[in-house]
Protein backbone atom coordinates (compact mmCIF):
# COMPACT_ATOMS: atom_id res chain seq x y z
CA UNK A 1 0.00 0.00 0.00
CA UNK A 2 1.59 3.26 -1.02
CA UNK A 3 1.09 6.27 1.12
CA UNK A 4 1.52 8.75 -1.56
CA UNK A 5 -1.27 11.45 -2.53
CA UNK A 6 -2.14 11.70 -5.87
CA UNK A 7 -2.10 15.27 -7.78
CA UNK A 8 -4.59 16.35 -9.30
CA UNK A 9 -3.97 16.93 -13.23
CA UNK A 10 -5.18 19.83 -13.82
CA UNK A 11 -4.10 21.59 -10.52
CA UNK A 12 -0.58 20.18 -11.23
CA UNK A 13 -0.29 21.76 -14.63
CA UNK A 14 -2.21 25.40 -13.45
CA UNK A 15 0.65 25.01 -10.71
CA UNK A 16 3.42 24.68 -13.17
CA UNK A 17 2.22 27.64 -15.54
CA UNK A 18 1.42 30.18 -12.09
CA UNK A 19 4.83 29.25 -9.98
CA UNK A 20 7.15 31.62 -11.38
CA UNK A 21 4.83 34.96 -11.20
CA UNK A 22 4.00 33.90 -7.75
CA UNK A 23 7.00 33.74 -6.66
CA UNK A 24 8.20 37.15 -8.28
CA UNK A 25 4.58 37.92 -6.26
CA UNK A 26 5.66 36.39 -2.87
CA UNK A 27 9.22 37.99 -3.03
CA UNK A 28 7.49 41.61 -3.40
CA UNK A 29 4.88 41.63 -1.05
CA UNK A 30 5.93 41.64 2.79
CA UNK A 31 4.87 38.03 2.96
CA UNK A 32 4.64 37.83 6.86
CA UNK A 33 2.21 41.18 7.09
CA UNK A 34 0.00 39.91 4.06
CA UNK A 35 -0.10 36.62 6.38
CA UNK A 36 -1.05 38.00 9.30
CA UNK A 37 -3.14 40.45 7.51
CA UNK A 38 -5.41 37.53 5.92
CA UNK A 39 -5.07 35.14 9.02
CA UNK A 40 -7.14 38.45 10.88
CA UNK A 41 -9.42 38.46 8.31
CA UNK A 42 -10.11 34.84 8.44
CA UNK A 43 -10.68 35.15 12.43
CA UNK A 44 -12.86 38.06 12.03
CA UNK A 45 -14.63 36.56 8.99
CA UNK A 46 -15.06 33.14 9.71
CA UNK A 47 -18.44 32.78 7.35
CA UNK A 48 -17.51 35.13 4.23
CA UNK A 49 -18.69 34.32 1.32
CA UNK A 50 -16.66 35.31 -1.55
CA UNK A 51 -18.84 36.38 -4.78
CA UNK A 52 -16.80 36.38 -8.39
CA UNK A 53 -16.86 40.14 -8.60
CA UNK A 54 -14.80 39.92 -5.18
CA UNK A 55 -11.97 39.01 -7.10
CA UNK A 56 -10.39 42.01 -8.17
CA UNK A 57 -10.63 43.61 -4.57
CA UNK A 58 -8.20 42.92 -2.36
CA UNK A 59 -10.45 40.55 -0.78
CA UNK A 60 -10.33 38.22 -3.43
CA UNK A 61 -6.41 39.01 -3.85
CA UNK A 62 -5.51 35.27 -2.81
CA UNK A 63 -7.88 33.54 -4.54
CA UNK A 64 -7.27 35.54 -8.08
CA UNK A 65 -3.82 35.28 -7.57
CA UNK A 66 -3.06 31.76 -6.48
CA UNK A 67 -6.40 29.94 -7.16
CA UNK A 68 -8.45 31.52 -10.17
CA UNK A 69 -7.53 31.93 -13.44
CA UNK A 70 -10.49 32.33 -15.72
CA UNK A 71 -8.09 32.07 -18.88
CA UNK A 72 -6.58 28.92 -17.94
CA UNK A 73 -10.33 27.53 -16.45
CA UNK A 74 -12.27 28.36 -20.18
CA UNK A 75 -9.15 26.79 -21.75
CA UNK A 76 -9.57 23.39 -20.41
CA UNK A 77 -11.38 20.66 -22.75
CA UNK A 78 -14.99 20.08 -21.26
CA UNK A 79 -13.30 16.74 -19.74
CA UNK A 80 -10.61 19.33 -17.59
CA UNK A 81 -13.53 21.02 -16.62
CA UNK A 82 -15.03 18.49 -14.91
CA UNK A 83 -11.29 17.18 -13.23
CA UNK A 84 -11.65 21.25 -12.12
CA UNK A 85 -14.83 21.38 -10.92
CA UNK A 86 -15.02 18.25 -9.24
CA UNK A 87 -11.98 19.75 -7.29
CA UNK A 88 -10.97 21.83 -3.84
CA UNK A 89 -8.76 23.53 -2.29
CA UNK A 90 -7.13 21.09 -0.70
CA UNK A 91 -6.46 18.86 -4.45
CA UNK A 92 -5.10 22.64 -5.29
CA UNK A 93 -2.62 22.59 -1.77
CA UNK A 94 -1.56 19.03 -2.66
CA UNK A 95 -0.59 20.72 -5.99
CA UNK A 96 1.01 23.53 -4.30
CA UNK A 97 2.86 21.62 -1.74
CA UNK A 98 5.34 20.38 -4.71
CA UNK A 99 6.89 23.72 -4.96
CA UNK A 100 7.47 23.44 -1.27
CA UNK A 101 11.21 24.00 -1.35
CA UNK A 102 10.65 27.57 -2.05
CA UNK A 103 10.48 29.28 1.38
CA UNK A 104 7.89 31.83 0.09
CA UNK A 105 5.72 28.59 -1.36
CA UNK A 106 6.32 27.13 2.07
CA UNK A 107 4.60 29.94 3.84
CA UNK A 108 2.10 30.04 1.65
CA UNK A 109 0.74 26.06 1.82
CA UNK A 110 1.55 26.05 5.80
CA UNK A 111 -0.91 28.95 5.72
CA UNK A 112 -3.69 27.27 3.48
CA UNK A 113 -3.28 23.96 5.45
CA UNK A 114 -3.89 25.92 8.84
CA UNK A 115 -6.94 27.34 7.08
CA UNK A 116 -8.20 24.79 4.61
CA UNK A 117 -11.71 24.49 5.75
CA UNK A 118 -12.09 27.93 5.36
CA UNK A 119 -10.11 28.56 2.09
CA UNK A 120 -12.61 24.57 1.60
CA UNK A 121 -15.57 26.63 1.50
CA UNK A 122 -14.62 29.97 0.23
CA UNK A 123 -13.34 28.40 -2.97
CA UNK A 124 -16.40 26.47 -2.99
CA UNK A 125 -18.40 29.35 -3.32
CA UNK A 126 -16.05 31.03 -5.91
CA UNK A 127 -16.39 27.82 -8.11
CA UNK A 128 -20.06 27.34 -7.93
CA UNK A 129 -20.04 31.22 -9.39
CA UNK A 130 -17.32 30.29 -12.48
CA UNK A 131 -19.45 27.12 -12.97
CA UNK A 132 -22.77 28.80 -13.66
CA UNK A 133 -20.79 31.62 -15.56
CA UNK A 134 -19.48 28.55 -17.79
CA UNK A 135 -22.77 26.79 -18.14
CA UNK A 136 -24.57 29.96 -19.13
CA UNK A 137 -21.95 30.49 -22.01
CA UNK A 138 -22.64 26.64 -22.88
CA UNK A 139 -19.37 25.21 -21.35
CA UNK A 140 -20.92 21.40 -20.27
CA UNK A 141 -19.71 21.30 -16.81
Amino acid sequence: MSTEVEINPIWSIYCGRGIESWLEWLRNIEIDSYLELSDRFIKLNPHYIPLQGDLGSPVGQTFERLMVDEEFIHALSDQGLLIWANSGAKDFLIALSSYSPYPEIRRVVNFLSKHLNWFERTYAYLRADIIANLREEGRTV
